[in-house]
């Protein structure tokens, strides 16, 4: 077996690991570089981006772009893989995206939105056979709904692909558990070190954040709030802070598709997931999917706007122009508050992430951020790398310090330092 990082050894997002055995490959995750981040230009890469395919295959960990969004770089026939509801969500992204007014982003998307219907679908510990190589995903938790950690083995050897994960997340109480009952006699783990340098960090939970919305939901009449529209766990907690706080909830149509995507296929086993979008008995968590009208900004009017006001809300926005009137319309309300819940390095100008149109959309207004990491910290690393035990080493990637490996976890294993594009010889 071998193992190749061909990029990600030093870097957050844009990592592709390649696992061959046998002459078999499979390659788990291919997305786009961060915005900010040193373009690292990759070489042709056999079995993925050039050459035969009929012995790869493409695992994807989840759906946000800096780990899927390179797919229409690879050969048309290599078969790809990614979890139902995640390929869902995507696809939804994908189609609102091939709308946009710029035409070679527009068609960018629209071919993303072709190869999307060729991608199949697992299940949480689904064993796949590429050749003499058996992936099982773990279903785990991060900002991204339905993401998934890999078991691969072949030639007698277990490797645990971490992929983004937390455990401060709804449903980080089974990464552990999991576990502890599947990952047994792992040999290496390749695992994400996004916050590696943040040791003292105290990262609050999701639950935490939710409790903390609801009070602010309470305080405030007129709730504006600034989410990733695919941070999926994050806007459930939203929904609900809302309806605790005897409270309407509001999103616009394309909002309410992915809600309903995931509401359909998980409401079942959790009533977190379970949305009354037709709820009208009660001001508390009542859903109105606010529509445009045509190209028009949207605004809220007559029995609607009376409704709203006299209940309150809590909003969805993104920063687009069709927001920005009623947004100021009512942020010159005391009642009114407007809440940034997404990376705060989009908005420092010192960041290579800096996003000047998110800074300039928000300018106007005094924000209140309320917001928590997707990846896992220091506490969560550790405990996680003393349960799994693996016999080898630890292989870091996605993080930019992967020699802080090597300082803070050298005592619990061996940390193997590799360079993007090193060939390791799994033993």
């Amino acid at each position: 077996m071998k193992i190749v990082i061909h990029r990600g050894i030093d870097q957050i997002g844009g990592c592709i690991t390649e696992i061959e055995s046998g002459g078999y490959k499979i390659f788990i995750d291919f997305g786009e570089q961060l915005p900010g981040t040193e373009i690292k230009e990759l070489k042709p890469i056999d079995g993925l981006t050039c050459g035969d395919v009929s012995k790869s295959a493409l695992f994807i960990t989840h759906y946000h772009g800096d780990h899927i969004g390179k797919i229409c770089d690879t050969v048309v026939d290599l078969p790809i893989y990614a979890g139902k509801t995640a390929r869902e969500i995507f696809n939804c992204l994908e189609s609102r995206l091939s709308y946009i007014p710029d035409p070679n982003e527009a068609e960018k998307h629209k071919r993303i939105v072709e190869r999307i219907k060729e991608i199949k679908t697992f299940e949480q510990l689904q064993k796949i056979n590429i050749g003499e190589i058996t992936v099982t995903p773990l279903f785990i938790d991060h900002s991204a709904f339905d993401a998934y950690m890999f078991i691969v083995e072949a030639d007698n050897k277990r490797i645990l692909h971490t992929g983004d994960f937390r455990g401060h997340g709804f449903r980080s109480k089974g990464l552990i558990p999991t576990l502890k009952r599947y990952a047994k006699n792992i040999d290496y783990i390749i695992s994400e070190g996004s916050n590696i340098q943040r040791p003292n960090a105290a990262i609050q939970t999701e639950q935490e954040l939710q409790k903390d919305f609801e009070l602010q939901f309470s305080k405030n009449k007129y709730n504006f709030v600034l989410v990733s529209s695919t941070n999926i766990d994050r806007i459930f907690a939203l929904y609900h802070a809302s309806k605790n706080a005897k409270r309407c909830f509001v999103c616009d149509s394309y909002q309410t598709e992915i809600l309903k995507i995931v509401s359909e296929n998980h409401k079942q086993y959790t009533k977190f997931y379970d949305i009354d979008f037709n709820q009208t008995t009660s001001p508390a968590g009542r859903f109105f999917n606010l529509k445009r009208q045509g190209q028009n900004p949207f605004s809220f009017d007559g029995k609607l706007k009376s409704y709203l006001e006299k209940n309150g809300f809590c909003m969805l926005i993104r920063s687009n122009d069709s927001f920005q009137p009623l947004i100021t319309e009512y942020a010159k309300s005391k009642d009114s508050k407007v809440f940034y819940s997404m990376w705060d390095g989009y908005l420092d100008s010192k960041k290579p992430a800096f996003n000047e149109s998110l800074y300039n959309f928000l300018k106007p207004y005094k924000i209140e951020y309320m917001h928590t990491s997707g990846h896992a910290d220091l506490g969560t690393l550790k405990t996680v790398f003393e349960t799994v035990k693996p016999k080898c080493g630890i292989i870091p990637i996605h993080t930019e310090a992967p020699e802080k490996f090597q300082e803070l976890f050298h005592e619990q294993t061996t940390i193997i330092p590799l360079h993007d594009g090193d060939v390791f010889d799994v033993k």
